[in-house]
C-alpha cells in the first residue's frame, strides 16, 4: 500500500468516541474493516498530501513505466471489480480523492494559481512547445503558482518552465533539446517519461508548480516537472477542481477535445460566478509562422455568444477574455503579476 499519508495534521474532526483526530484516522479504521473485501491496494485510500514524481516513479528504473506505482494504480482503477467498480473499491477511490482535495486546499494557501491549458499531444522540441516553456517560466517569475491538468504535451512544457524558472534560458532550451529526444509518448513510453525523470533528478532546487492528472487517463504518462502532483480517480472531480483554484485565470494554449472542453467549462463557472468571482481567461496563439489556432477555430465567436444574455447584455467574465499573440502579452492580460 502507497504510503503517502501523515495523519493527525489536518482535516480535524470528532470520533464516535469524542476524541479529537483527523478524517483520516477514522476512515482509517472503515477501510481496515473492509480489508477482507478490498485486499491489497497499491494506492492509499486516505492520503494526507499530495503526490510528488518521485512516489508515482519510485520504482521506474527497475520496472519502467509499465510496472511503476503510478501504472499499477491505473491498472487498479480500471479491473477492480468488473466493468461496474464495486461500492467497497469506489469508496476507497472516493476517500482518497477528498484526501487529495484536502491537501490541494492547503497547498494553495497563500498562492494565486494561474492554469494553463493545452493539448496532450504537442510534442517536445516544436516551436509551441518551447513557446509554454517560456509562458511556465514567465508566470512564476511574475509570482504566479502555475496549474496544468498534469499530462504531457502543452501541460509537461508549463510544469517544466516553472520547475525551472531559476535557470538561465539557454539551459532550459537544452534541458528542451534532450527531451526533444523523445518527442512523443505514443512512439516508445518509457524513453519518453525516463528522459524525463532523468532531468528531474538533476534539478537540485525546481521551483514550485502544480499539477492535476487523473488516472482516468492513466495511459499517458503524469509529467514529472510539478513538485506537488494532485492525482485523482474521478475524471469531472479533477476538471472542475482544476478550473475552480485557477483564481488568477487560465491561458489556454492549442489543444483538443479535451482542451476545448476546458475552455466552455471554465466560461460557464465565470458567466455564472460559481466561484464567487470571474478569473482571466487567456487564449494565447501558437509562435509565429505557425497557423493561428483560436482566431480560425470558431472558439472565441461561440464563446462570444455564450457571454451574451437572452435580454442582450453581458454575462460576467467576458471583459476578462483576451487573444494574445506572445508570452508578456499574457501576462499582461493576467493583471502583469499578483498584487
Amino acid at each position: 500500500m502507497l504510503a503517502v499519508q501523515h495523519h493527525g495534521n489536518a482535516d480535524q474532526s470528532t470520533t464516535s468516541d469524542g476524541s479529537s483526530g483527523s478524517w483520516a484516522d477514522e476512515v482509517d479504521e472503515l477501510v481496515a474493516s473492509l480489508h477482507d473485501q478490498l485486499g491489497y491496494l497499491p494506492y492509499h485510500a486516505t492520503p494526507e498530501r499530495l503526490y510528488t514524481p518521485g512516489d508515482l516513479y519510485v520504482d521506474l528504473g527497475a520496472v519502467g513505466f509499465g510496472g511503476c506505482v503510478d501504472q499499477k494504480i491505473y491498472r487498479r482503477a480500471r479491473v477492480a471489480g468488473g466493468p461496474t467498480i464495486s461500492p467497497v473499491e469506489s469508496l476507497a477511490q472516493r476517500l482518497h480523492d477528498h484526501g487529495i482535495t484536502v491537501a490541494l486546499d492547503e497547498f494553495r494557501q497563500g498562492k494565486t494559481v494561474v492554469g494553463v491549458m493545452g493539448g496532450h499531444a504537442m510534442k517536445r522540441g516544436s516551436s509551441g512547445y518551447r513557446q509554454v516553456v517560456s509562458l511556465g517560466r514567465s508566470l512564476t517569475v511574475a509570482g504566479f503558482c502555475v496549474a496544468t491538468g498534469g499530462g504531457p504535451g502543452a501541460m509537461e512544457a508549463a510544469n517544466l518552465g516553472a520547475a525551472t524558472s531559476n535557470l538561465d534560458p539557454t539551459d532550459v532550451d537544452a534541458l528542451v533539446d534532450r527531451l526533444a529526444a523523445a518527442p512523443g509518448f505514443n512512439e516508445n513510453v518509457d524513453a519518453f517519461i525516463r528522459t524525463a525523470t532523468d532531468i528531474w533528478a538533476e534539478l537540485e532546487h525546481p521551483v514550485v508548480s502544480l499539477s492535476i492528472p487523473t488516472w482516468f487517463y492513466g495511459h499517458e504518462p503524469s509529467n514529472p516537472f510539478a513538485t506537488h502532483i494532485a492525482k485523482y480517480f474521478s475524471n469531472s472531480e479533477r476538471e472542475d477542481g482544476l478550473l475552480a483554484i485557477a483564481t488568477g485565470g487560465i491561458v489556454f494554449v492549442q489543444g483538443g477535445p479535451g482542451t476545448l472542453q476546458e475552455v466552455f467549462q471554465d466560461a460557464a463557472q465565470n458567466a455564472y460566478e460559481t466561484f464567487g468571482t470571474s478569473s482571466p481567461m487567456v487564449f494565447l496563439e501558437p509562435p509565429e509562422g505557425d497557423e493561428p489556432f483560436w482566431l480560425s477555430s470558431g472558439v472565441l465567436t461561440t464563446l462570444d455568444r455564450s457571454f451574451t444574455s437572452t435580454n442582450g447584455g453581458r454575462r460576467p467574465g467576458w471583459e476578462l477574455v483576451r487573444r494574445v499573440t506572445t508570452v508578456p502579452e499574457a501576462i499582461d492580460a493576467l493583471g502583469g503579476g499578483p498584487v
